[in-house]
């Protein structure tokens, strides 16, 4: 009788092991879709700048037109905590991590599908901040052990693009700010002078001049080189400031009210690695001069 339970329990059991093993899969990958399903929202979808991690879900998004957000940067010279902030459009994803074994590698395959997204790493604090950027959009990632979320402000501020700065929109610019950045004057690369395809972009600076005929100016010129050192800089903008001079004087304007004043590379107004970034640092700008 003993022997015969025995039989009967085996059986049983290897009947049950059968049936769990055929049909595991189909529960797990259930239980792996319903969870999905349950979780994210229909109105958050994943970020189409920047992919998820493949077992995470999103649980929460915000997005607005004009928001502000402070991106860690690395610390200075002094150990001093930099951050840049930028505002813009703005979207923002947080997403849950369901499995423990991603959840302890978040950060390292998240550093990976950074460059895969074309973003280039500015800072990170491991294993919980990323900060990176891909030309006018910036990205913050905290990871924060189950879960991580990611900000994504685009911004709308830095626009250093040649313009046709009219007499009127410069002097608009030096009633609010005292100074106004000239972008788009082409130099020579072999002695730094002016070209002629600069000719309208100047002409618009020589009617305000002209308009104000009392006020004395500095020409400052800036560039920060991606290869050059920084005298090499220092050197170029130094020319360019004399021909930005020397053009204007050549037209009328006298010498004393205009001051040459080279910068090289000691004043960037923004980040230097990317296109967007290098053309707003290289630039031209008249300040009004002390009086």
């Amino acid at each position: 009788m003993a022997a015969r339970r025995r039989l009967s329990l085996a059986f049983n059991l290897s009947i049950a092991l059968m049936c769990f093993m055929q049909l595991a899969p189909l529960c797990f990958a259930q239980e792996n879709f319903n969870g999905e399903a349950k979780v994210q929202p229909a109105d958050c979808p994943a970020l189409s700048m920047f992919p998820q991690l493949a077992t995470s879900v999103v649980v929460a998004c915000h997005r607005g037109d004009s928001i502000e957000v402070t991106m860690p940067l690395k610390p200075d010279a002094q150990g001093r905590a930099r951050g840049k902030t930028i505002r813009g459009r703005y979207e923002f994803r947080e997403y849950r991590i369901p499995r423990v074994d991603q959840q302890e590698r978040a950060f390292d395959n998240l550093m990976q599908l950074i460059p895969i997204a074309g973003f280039i790493v500015k800072f990170t604090a491991s294993p919980s901040v990323i900060t990176a950027q891909k030309e006018d959009m910036w990205m913050l990632i905290n990871v924060n052990g189950d879960s991580y979320n990611v900000s994504v402000v685009r911004d709308t501020q830095l626009q250093c693009t040649p313009a046709d700065n009219d007499p009127e929109e410069i002097a608009r610019e030096m009633e609010a700010h005292g100074r106004v950045a000239i972008y788009g004057i082409q130099f020579s690369p072999e002695n730094q002078i002016i070209q002629e395809n600069s000719s309208d972009i100047l002409a618009q600076l020589l009617k305000y001049l002209k308009n104000n005929p009392d006020r004395p100016f500095v020409v400052e010129s800036h560039k920060v080189s991606t290869k050059a050192t920084d005298e090499d800089d220092l050197e170029i903008t130094r020319e360019r400031a004399n021909a930005v001079v020397d053009w204007l004087v050549a037209r009328g304007i006298p010498a004393a009210r205009l001051q040459a004043k080279p910068f090289g590379r000691i004043k960037p107004i923004t980040e230097n690695d990317t296109p967007t970034e290098i053309q707003c640092n290289e630039r031209i700008v008249f300040a009004k001069a002390a009086p």
